[in-house]
Order: C-alpha cells, then sequence, then structure tokens
C-alpha cells in the first residue's frame, strides 16, 4: 500500500509566480484552478479547474446558440466539460427533463475555429433539449449550448477542466 502525504500551509507569494516542488499541488484563494509545481514554471501547471462561467448556470434562450462554458484564457487549448440542461420539451408542461452531455472541445490551430466532441449524451425526455457546440470568441473557446425548443428557454449547469498550451 502507498502512502500519502497532506501538508498544508499559507504563503504571502502569489499563486502566478509561486514555483512549486515536482509533486507540489496548489491553487490561488478566490479562483478555481489547480496548479501542479514541476521545479520550473512560475505559477506552476494548471492541471484544472477554469474561469469564465465554470460550475456557472446558464439560462439559454430558444433560436440561437448561448455560451455556457468559456475557457479562463487564451492559452486553453483543450476543454473537458460535462454540462447538465434542465427545461421542457416542446408542449411539455407537467414536469421539466434533464438532459446530460460531456463536450470535449480543443482550439483547431490550423483554422482558429473550435471544435467538439459530444458524448455520454443522456436525457429523460423523448428528444434532446439541447445541441451543444465549441466556438472561439476574442481568442477564447466557449461551448455553446442550443434549445431544440423553439419556445422553451433550457437551464444549463456546467463544469469543466481546462489544459493549457
Amino acid at each position: 500500500m502507498s502512502s500519502r502525504k497532506f501538508v498544508t500551509k499559507e504563503f504571502t507569494q502569489p499563486a502566478d509566480d509561486y514555483v512549486g516542488r515536482i509533486g507540489e499541488v496548489w491553487f490561488q484563494e478566490g479562483t478555481q484552478t489547480i496548479r501542479f509545481g514541476n521545479d520550473i514554471t512560475p505559477g506552476g501547471v494548471p492541471i484544472g479547474g477554469g474561469g469564465g462561467t465554470n460550475g456557472a448556470t446558464t439560462v439559454c434562450a430558444p433560436g440561437s446558440p448561448t455560451v455556457v462554458y468559456t475557457a479562463s484564457s487564451s492559452q486553453v487549448r483543450t476543454l473537458k466539460v460535462t454540462l447538465q440542461a434542465v427545461g421542457y420539451e416542446t408542449g411539455v408542461v407537467d414536469f421539466p427533463d434533464t438532459h446530460s452531455a460531456e463536450v470535449m472541445a480543443l482550439v483547431n490551430l490550423r483554422t482558429g475555429l473550435g471544435e467538439a466532441s459530444v458524448y455520454g449524451v443522456t436525457y429523460t425526455s423523448v428528444s434532446p433539449l439541447v445541441t451543444f457546440d465549441a466556438q472561439i470568441t476574442s481568442g477564447l473557446l466557449e461551448i455553446t449550448a442550443q434549445p431544440t425548443s423553439l419556445v422553451n428557454s433550457i437551464t444549463v449547469n456546467s463544469i469543466g477542466i481546462e489544459i493549457e498550451a
């Protein structure tokens, strides 16, 4: 059986400047980005978390895509986001349905576009509540959701992992 060592300490040095020992993990208070030390890189290597709309709830109106997750920086080239949509299908008013999926998105360096793969799609409705896609806006990779209903808004919850270049 292997052992684990957990150490808790507080530094006054900014997390973006701190060079951690190999294997050391830390985060900057008020953010959701976990950093991994490698004895070289100031600020460490970001290994998870996110910015923008990570862990957020977004209401998506029918008719056009709505951004539901935004990468924390233009250096993020890969996102893995778990999404949960809750709402009503067209013509349904008795109870809301749930639609869950994962999206793997990346920046296509050849075209400058966002590419997305949607998988693990599961829903309680007869048809999917939303469609998911990726796009680049002002250099940031984003995940979008568009309700399939032409009349009902859908609420989307998101949580993601980001990988920088």
